[in-house]
């Protein structure tokens, strides 16, 4: 990895940049923990708690986007990226459930 130069460096001395591929990494992981949480998350709750939590997190979004110091147009595409991820897990969650019936069908039919 490549150094840090900057006095917002804590360590100037050891501070390093992560590399492109260590950040799509990082970024994979929290995907894929927070698409596998949301689609177990999502199970367990009813449609209007659904549309809780999708305006909640877009809420939150918009809060540490703006804090952040994120534009606009940046923070709207942080909401859709979640809506996105949202959509998903549902999706996910959904086709769980459909397993779920089905094999329960299939052994009361036995």
């Amino acid at each position: 990895m490549p150094k840090i130069d900057g006095k917002n460096s804590s360590d100037k001395g050891n501070a390093v940049a992560p590399t492109i591929g260590e950040i799509e990494g990082r970024f994979l992981v929290l995907e894929l923990v927070a698409l596998s949480s949301m689609t177990r998350l999502l199970r367990l709750h009813d449609e209007q708690e659904k549309a809780d939590l999708i305006a909640e997190i877009r809420h939150d979004i918009e809060i540490k986007g703006r804090d952040c110091g994120l534009h606009f147009r940046d923070i709207i595409d942080a909401q859709s990226y979640a809506e996105d991820l949202l959509r998903d897990a549902q999706a996910q969650a959904d086709g769980l459930d459909d397993i779920k019936h089905a094999f329960l069908k299939s052994d009361r039919d036995e």
